[in-house]
């Protein structure tokens, strides 16, 4: 009996408070604030569970025709975003995506990829007979072409391009050729003996490495990868963790030695090495170590 006059005591005092004019309008005021917000909150919960986000597939390797069904099987978009031609790829497949595969997003947005030209297109052969190697390798890079196999023969201009070929015949200049095929290299291997300088190609990525080898007038041997690789992407973003020959200082190989590379994406397998700022050229009397 007491608790239930203490609470008439209370709630008449409150509503004696309520009464007040300028209490009554704060209080409307932080109900109608209060109700806006808990309206709001259901609504935002509703549009999130509406575009909740979703995997992206994978769509590398996939003809085009695939991914745009797999893409539309997950409401979502494809785009188109360039077309290149790697000779050792599929045909019209998908070779990146971005976003990349597993990337979070909401439903119908666009995934861009990039695939692999069903016809390739076609350039002329420059003329890069007596150019150096190096010279040689930016001029076959800057059309569009890579440097293949190099070969050495005998002649005093070390390094000097004597013949440019594409598969296994001369190859003369205007000669149409797909974009992106590579050009074997005749070189000059001087009179005296020459070697080279094993490279440091330890943390470098795919593309550096390989031109650091080509460089130092080798040739790229195996490229492997460990299991830290699954996507092209991958392979692009990986460094080398180990090389044969491996790297020893003022230690020299005959032109054309080809060199293995192994990569990984995991950054504990690289080596801490000190980088040497170049590889030379020397005659053999002068290499404190030599290796076959």
């Amino acid at each position: 009996m007491t608790t239930k006059t203490e609470f008439e005591k209370v709630k008449q005092y409150l509503l004696k408070i309520y009464k007040i004019p300028y209490v009554n309008t704060i209080i409307n005021g932080l109900g109608l604030i209060l109700g806006v917000l808990i309206v709001l909150m259901i609504f935002l919960r509703i549009y999130t569970r509406h575009n909740q986000e979703q995997p992206t597939p994978t769509l590398l390797g996939m003809a085009v025709e695939e991914a745009a069904e797999v893409i539309a099987d997950n409401n979502l978009r494809i785009e188109i975003a360039d077309s290149v031609y790697i000779f050792n790829k599929k045909p019209g497949s998908v070779i990146s995506q971005n976003p990349e595969p597993g990337t979070m997003v909401k439903k119908n947005r666009r995934v861009f990829v990039t695939i692999n030209a069903k016809n390739p297109i076609k350039i002329e052969i420059p003329n890069i007979v007596g150019y150096t190697l190096r010279q040689a390798k930016a001029i076959l890079e800057q059309e569009g072409f890579e440097v293949g196999t190099l070969y050495f023969r005998p002649d005093l201009g070390l390094n000097n391009v004597l013949e440019q070929r594409f598969e296994g015949k001369i190859a003369e200049p205007g000669t149409r050729i797909p974009k992106g095929s590579k050009i074997d290299l005749v070189l000059g291997q001087g009179m005296q003996g020459e070697r080279t300088g094993i490279p440091l190609l330890i943390g470098l990525k795919l593309n550096d490495a390989v031109s650091r080898i080509i460089e130092a007038s080798l040739n790229v041997g195996r490229i492997r990868y460990d299991e830290t690789i699954i996507t092209h992407n991958d392979s692009l973003d990986a460094r080398v963790y180990s090389q044969y020959p491996a790297y020893m200082e003022n230690a020299t190989l005959g032109f054309g030695t080809r060199v293995d590379i192994w990569l990984t994406l995991n950054q504990a397998r690289i080596p801490k090495i000190e980088r040497a700022d170049s590889v030379n050229t020397m005659p053999a009397k002068h290499a404190d170590e030599i290796i076959e």
